[in-house]
This record gives C-alpha cells, sequence and structure tokens, in this order.
C-alpha cells in the first residue's frame, strides 16, 4: 500500500487530511489514484493513519482517516552509518539497502582513499540520495524518513560519532581478531542504543585512519573472512544487528 510521510503530528481527533504539496503531486500525477483508494500517512509522531481518497484535483488531495496506529517496524537501535564515499551506483545501492535494514542516518563520509568528491554538502548527488532514501522507507514500512546528511570529514565524522553514539563500529579488512558478535552480545538493545558504523569506500581504509578510529574509542571488527563490496558491508553489519536485536 501507498505510503507517504508528513512531519506533522496528526491529532487523534482529526479524521480528514489535505495534501497540497508535492505528495498531492505524487499522488495524483505520478500514482494517479483516484478517490476510494487507500493509503498509508505516517506523521510526524510515528503514526501510521489509514486513509481513503475522497477529492483528487490539480495539486490538492483530499483523504479521511479511516484508522491509526503506532508504527512499530523501527529497529531496537539507533544506527549511524559514515559511509566512505563511493563511485557511481554504490552509493545508491548502499542508501537504499542501509535504510531497508534499519539505519536512522547516514553519512557520506570523504576518506583517505574516496575518489569522488563532493562540495560542501551542495552537490545534487545529496537531493538525490534522500529521494532513495525516502523511496526505501516507503517501501518497507519506516516510521521514519534517515536523514541523508551533508559530507563529513573522516576525522569529523569520528568525533560526531564519538560524542553520540553509544557503540562505533569499525569494520576494517586487516582486523582479525575483533569478533562483531562478541560485541553485540554485550549491547542492551532494550534500552535502543545509538550506534555508529564506519564504512570504508572502494579502497578501504588506511591505516592511519584505522589508527585514528581506535584512538577514538571505534571497536575495529572483523566482518569475515572475505572482503565485502563497499556497497554491501555496512548493510551486513546492520543484517547482524537486525538479527540481535530482533531474531533471537
Amino acid at each position: 500500500m501507498t505510503r507517504l510521510f508528513i512531519d506533522t503530528k496528526i491529532e487523534e481527533t482529526t479524521d480528514t487530511w489535505e495534501f497540497t504539496d508535492e505528495n498531492a503531486r505524487y499522488l495524483s500525477d505520478v500514482l494517479r489514484m483516484r478517490p476510494g483508494e487507500e493509503l498509508i500517512l505516517c506523521d510526524g509522531g510515528r503514526i501510521d493513519h489509514l486513509c481513503r481518497i475522497e477529492t483528487v484535483s490539480k495539486g490538492h488531495v483530499a483523504v479521511s482517516i479511516t484508522d491509526r496506529h503506532p508504527n512499530t517496524n523501527e529497529p531496537k537501535f539507533q544506527a549511524v552509518v559514515y559511509q566512505g564515499l563511493a563511485k557511481g551506483e554504490r552509493m545508491d545501492l548502499s542508501i537504499q539497502k542501509s535504510v531497508e535494514l534499519g539505519a536512522t542516518k547516514y553519512v557520506p563520509t570523504a576518506c583517505s582513499r574516496s575518489i569522488v568528491k563532493i562540495k560542501d554538502g551542495k552537490d545534487s548527488k545529496i537531493s538525490r540520495w534522500q529521494s532513495i532514501a525516502l523511496e526505501a522507507a516507503r517501501q518497507c514500512g519506516r516510521g521514519i524518513v534517515p536523514e541523508v546528511s551533508s559530507p563529513m570529514s573522516f576525522s569529523d565524522a569520528l568525533s560526531e560519532a564519538k560524542e553520540s553514539c553509544d557503540l562505533v563500529l569499525f569494520p576494517w579488512e586487516e582486523e582479525k581478531d575483533g569478533k562483531l558478535g562478541e560485541i553485540l552480545s554485550s549491547v542492551d538493545f532494550g534500552k535502543c542504543p545509538k550506534i555508529g558504523i564506519f564504512i570504508g569506500p572502494e579502497g578501504g581504509f588506511s591505516e592511519e585512519e584505522a589508527e585514528l578510529a581506535e584512538k577514538m574509542g571505534a571497536k575495529k571488527v572483523t566482518l569475515g573472512k572475505r572482503i565485502l563490496r563497499t556497497e554491501t558491508a555496512a548493510p551486513a553489519v546492520l543484517a547482524m544487528l537486525v538479527y540481535r536485536s530482533e531474531l533471537i
């Protein structure tokens, strides 16, 4: 079923809603929805409202709210992915799958081996990446649309993660001893911990970056015997977090 997101919290007494923004154009022009069809509207309070379309006109869609319930699809953790800037569609795929697997925020990170450069977050890639996050959130029934932030330098990303996260994971192909399972076994997911995940670009992290991360409190971990592509690594870690927090 079609899912839309708004930042406003809808009061329980509200039984109708009107769209006059891009959501109206999306419903009428892109999806060509008509009166009688249903959709889900997720508001700023993470409440899913089941709606029935009443009227559709150019730039305006009115719906009636027929049912509502809390969205329960958010994971038992807040994951911030600090992804080393990568080329082509690799960032697109990483963002899409990371959102599907529960990432709360996605931070493009300029590393020493990153080839791609973005100028102060003004590049059109940022808005396109945010659109990818929105579509992924719609598809998998999220209660929020994860933010794709402006790019950060590697050192700034480490500083932010150190200050804001309960745990910072640093998967690195040169690490042999740090077992992710052992680290996650001591995490209390009942407290919805905030976890930072650093992923290197195509060429991986340099030894200097790994040393700096460790000095800043990040936990170096191995993801197994196989070296993963940069677009695969973040979804792999998130899948392990989902397994540990929801499936055992």
